[in-house]
Formats: C-alpha cells, structure tokens, sequence
C-alpha cells in the first residue's frame, strides 16, 4: 500500500517537462545520463580555453598542450572570475584574477601568497571528456560515467567531415520535431532552385521503438525505404537517397549523425557529422572542398534567416552564392526558430503525419516518469552493425 500511495502521489510527468533542461530538472537529469558532445575538436587549440554553456551549466572548456581536452567549473573558487579568461599551463588553468592554478581533476594546486596546505582544500567541479568522430564530448551526471557509446558507422572507411556547430535560439525540441514529410514544403524553393526534385516526392514511413531508440523506414515511390535511426537521447542518424551526392562522377550515399544538445531551455547546439566512402587523396579533396561549401557562409546564413524571419526578404531573393548545404540550413531554421523558442504543444492540431512524433515525445515522456519515481530506465544499446550493413 505505501508503495502505491507514493506512486500514486508521484508527479505526472508533461509536456513542460521535456524542454526545461537545467540542473535538477527531469529532462536536465536524464540528459545527463548520456554522455553529450559540448565542442567540435578542431575549434579548440592546445594551449586555448574556452567558455560554453550546456544544458543550462556554464563551464570552462580548454586543450591542454599535451593535446588533452577538459572540462571544469566556470569560475575560480576564489572570488568567482571566470577561468577562460586565464591561462592554460600545461594541462592546468590558471586564473588571472590571483593566479589560483587548478589541474584537470579540479584540484588546485598552486596559490601566490598562500600557505600550500590551503590549496589542498579547495577543488572546482570537474567532468570526464573524450574525443570521438571529430567533437569533444563530457559527462554532465553523477557519478562515474557509463560506457563511452561507440558506433558502427564511423568504424567503416570513409572520410569523417563535421560541420560547423548550429546555434539555434530555440529549444531542442524543435529540432527532435521534425520528420520527412516537411520535406516537400520546408525545402521546397531549395529543391527547385538546386533541380534536387527527390525532396518534391511524397513519403509515407512506418516506425518501431528498438534497442537503441526508434528505427524510421521511409518510402518515396517504389524506391528502397530509407533508414533513419533515432538514438535516445538526442542523436539522428540516417542515409537518404534524396542527399546523396555526385563528386567526381561517383554517386556517394553519405551516412549523418545529428545531435542537438541544449545550450539552456531556449536554445541548442546541433552538432552534425556526415561519414562519406572515400577514403586517400579522394577523401582529402572532397573534404576540403565540403568546408569551402560551408565554412565561408556559416554566419551569413543565420543573417539571411533571420531576415527572412523579419519579413525583410523571402527565400526567393537568397543570393545565388549560398551554397546547397546553408539553403538546407537556413530552411531548417527558419521553421525551427519560426515555432518559437519553446513551441506550444498544447496548441497543435496533429494529425496522421505525425504519429511518430508523437510517438517519440511519448517515448520521453515514458522515461521521464519512470525518473521522476524514481523506476528503472531503459538501458539503451548501439547495435552492432551499420545503419545500411
């Protein structure tokens, strides 16, 4: 009986409870259990530090010079300076108010002016980070981390290409909200300008909870499905025929992973690698040739977005050296931050195109309550094989 009693007395978990991610929230705390990619690798030099926000928490990242990545609180334990401004010493941070020096583990270990034992006293929080597919990923949560997630698709030959980090000011869910059947409409002037007429193509899918997420299967015509798998928490993963692409009179089916990782309730950092089957002086060229695409444009595509987002020009009048890759970008945008930072739900008229999503929010909101009574979760698997194998 005490057990139902407090089952029954248990807070039923809603749709407000998926987008609220800060520390001690429902969402915030399963995140957590996962760990989250925080950085893309190249952006951060040895010797650099840099400030971030994840999932509401400010904190200091930086590369050592023996090339080693941290992570650690925001502030010295001092008087509160943040320590990016500081300087990296070999894989410790320095703060540059009083020079209070910590190591990686967050210990400090040197204060000018100070008795030595003092030192020993203080320590600053501090979060395991690895390095995998070009991002630097951290464990948020309590107590030791569960195993590093490893996947079957960046093992295959190919060059591994990460695109520049999207930071968008709008809730996570905007982005897990999408499904193919916006397509057609969202990226509808894309298609037509660029002659990429596959997006046009009505779809129909079927889905199913598995091991690791959700599975998609979507079909267009008489084509094989194709696949798109959702790995809780937050990671898509998917090859589509609409985005393969010819280089070098090769027809390349790439393989993409997204994760769209809170920055706080009303933002998110979409961080998206793309693995394409090439591999020597092909897969270098075309990688070089992937970053001239995007790298140049990265700003101004938010710009045009938020223009068209203004009313002050349409899709229409994009400049014609937008690249494929940014058009894609910013018709993503314009739909994601156009529902609003944190989108109605109670609102929404749903009909048969969105019985998946539904189905992922229910999915969430599943493991939310069993959280939130503090029940088992599910323990989710990367299966061994390929997305395609």
């Amino acid at each position: 009986m005490e057990m139902q009693a407090a089952v029954a007395e248990s807070k039923l978990v809603t749709y407000d409870d998926l987008v609220h991610v800060g520390p001690g929230t429902l969402a915030g705390r399963y995140m957590r259990t996962f760990w989250q990619p925080v950085h893309r690798a190249k952006d951060l030099e040895a010797g650099r530090a840099v400030p971030i926000t994840i999932l509401g928490e400010q904190l200091t990242l930086y590369r050592g010079t023996s090339g080693e990545s941290h992570l650690v609180a925001f502030r010295c334990a001092h008087r509160g300076t943040q320590l990016s401004v500081g300087w990296v010493e070999d894989d410790c941070i320095r703060c540059r108010y009083h020079g209070w020096k910590y190591d990686a583990s967050g210990q400090c270990v040197e204060q000018p002016g100070e008795d030595a034992a003092f030192a020993e006293r203080v320590k600053i929080r501090s979060y395991p980070t690895r390095e995998y597919g070009g991002l630097i990923f951290a464990y948020l949560g309590e107590g030791e981390p569960p195993p590093f997630r490893h996947y079957p698709d960046f093992d295959k030959p190919g060059v591994v290409i990460v695109d520049p980090p999207e930071v968008l000011p709008c809730s996570f869910w905007n982005r897990f909200d999408n499904d193919a059947f916006h397509l057609a409409w969202a990226h509808r002037d894309t298609a037509l300008r660029s002659n990429r007429l596959g997006y046009l193509i009505p779809v129909t899918e079927t889905f199913e909870e598995t091991e690791y997420g959700l599975l998609t299967q979507t079909y267009k015509e008489e084509r094989d499905p194709d696949l798109h798998r959702m790995y809780m928490p937050n990671i898509r993963n998917w090859r589509s025929a609409t985005r393969a692409r010819v280089y070098q009179g090769q027809e390349l089916f790439e393989t993409k992973f997204t994760w769209a990782v809170p920055i706080d309730d009303t933002h998110y950092v979409g961080f998206d690698v793309t693995i394409t089957p090439l591999t020597g002086g092909a897969a270098e060229a075309y990688a070089k040739e992937r970053e001239g695409e995007q790298e140049p444009q990265a700003d101004l595509r938010w710009d045009i977005a938020n223009d068209i987002l203004a009313g002050k020009m349409t899709h229409k009048q994009i400049p014609d050296e937008i690249s494929y890759y940014n058009l894609n970008a910013i018709d993503d945008y314009v739909t994601q931050v156009g529902q609003g930072a944190i989108a109605n739900r109670t609102d929404e008229h749903l009909g048969r195109i969105d019985a998946r999503v539904i189905f992922y929010r229910q999915l969430w909101l599943r493991e939310l309550q069993a959280l939130a009574e503090g029940r088992p979760l599910k323990q989710w698997r990367v299966p061994e094989k390929a997305i395609y194998d």
